[in-house]
């Protein structure tokens, strides 16, 4: 049972809570470096104020989106976008949202292929039929407690990027006139300018994220601790940004054409750390891989008798597999701004819906939770 006393703070539950955020986020894109490459170290130094600015977003909207999902309370934590944008805007962006959910599939998978090309030098296809075929069976076997399965793997790759990006950064940098932005760089530049690139980023991780943080924010123990925990979440993520971009800009030429830099920079301090990065790597690719071909499953078989569950898992696969073969740094370039420009409009419905508090909370609430 949840409590609702308004100070009660526990910071064991706030260091899970904040620790499960931030794992959430972490997928193929991020995990090897390739997001952070195209949406900051591509602007060379200025990409240290794009992740400023995502930084200030992450802290603040995670905190809103958590302290809100605790004043909620949804059974139905998909519903959350009705309370934001009304009852028919709000379903669909929770269409759209399962659309990206299935698209980062795809990527995950294609990230895989990324990763054993780059570093094991076998075949991309080996990696995306592996990871395709591990989720899917995954998948067809059942799968529970999908939080804990992220969380469990998420702070290692935490750990781990910062370091190396920390030792590759104070041992290579020699100073910003070695960052010169060439047109490899602005190749892959999601947006003009540094600033939209920093808000791409926070927005397309928010519209993916928003129904798992309002789940998280249900499970606080009082709304201030939720508050604290979407804050914490939220700065813990983007330091960990801040240790990948130091470490990528020490090195930038060497990087920018890189599908996995991460791997570059560990393979740089020695051969054991980037074999065991690796490993964390499609670790986390798996542990964010199969959830979210579970949900996409279950989306699917509310539209189908449930005698074809295993042949809809199957199917799914083999569309995700196929995607999966598309070049992985093409996925991302491609997809994530797209939908970082719709994060965009939910993220100003969502600051305008919680300023102007047109309903009371739970009067809303009681709109969506049905």
């Amino acid at each position: 049972m949840v409590s609702h006393m308004s100070g009660q703070v526990s910071w064991k539950n706030v260091l899970k809570l904040s620790g499960a955020y931030v794992a959430y986020l972490i997928g193929s894109g991020f995990a090897t470096g390739q997001e952070v490459l195209q949406f900051f170290v591509s602007y060379g130094v200025n990409g240290i104020y794009g992740a400023v600015i995502s930084a200030v977003l992450f802290c603040s909207l995670g905190a809103i989106l958590m302290m809100n999902g605790h004043a909620l309370q949804l059974k139905r934590p998909g519903r959350v976008f009705r309370y934001y944008c009304g009852e028919y805007l709000g379903r669909a962006v929770e269409y759209f949202t399962m659309v990206f959910i299935f698209s980062i599939v795809v990527i995950m998978i294609s990230g895989s292929g990324a990763i054993t090309q780059e570093f094991f030098q076998m075949p991309a296809m080996w990696g995306v039929l592996g990871m395709g075929l591990l989720a899917m069976v995954t998948v067809l076997g059942g799968l529970r407690r999908m939080v804990d399965i992220i969380g469990a793997i998420g702070p290692a790759i935490v750990v781990f990027t910062v370091a190396v990006g920390m030792v590759t950064f104070f041992r290579d940098f020699t100073g910003t006139a070695d960052v010169v932005v060439t047109a490899a760089a602005e190749a892959v530049q999601p947006a003009d300018s540094w600033w939209q690139a920093g808000v791409l980023f926070f927005c397309y991780n928010m519209l993916a994220g928003t129904v798992f943080f309002t789940e998280l924010g249900a499970r606080a123990n009082s709304r201030k601790e939720a508050g604290i925990a979407g804050f914490t979440g939220g700065l813990c993520l983007m330091i960990t940004v801040f240790g990948m971009l130091c470490g990528m800009l020490a090195n930038f030429n060497e990087v920018i054409a890189l599908q996995v830099p991460n791997l570059y920079l560990g393979a740089k301090i020695s051969p054991l750390v980037a074999m065991t990065f690796s490993v964390i790597i499609l670790l986390g690719i798996y542990s964010t891989t199969a959830p979210m071909y579970w949900l996409i499953k279950n989306e699917f078989m509310k539209y189908v008798p449930e005698k074809w569950e295993v042949a809809l898992t199957v199917a799914l696969g083999a569309v995700f597999m196929t995607g999966g073969s598309l070049p992985f740094g093409a996925l991302v370039s491609l997809i994530y701004p797209f939908v970082g420009y719709v994060g965009i409009f939910m993220v100003g419905v969502i600051f305008v819906r919680t300023l102007l508090k047109k309903n009371t909370v739970p009067e809303a609430a009681s709109s969506v939770t049905d």
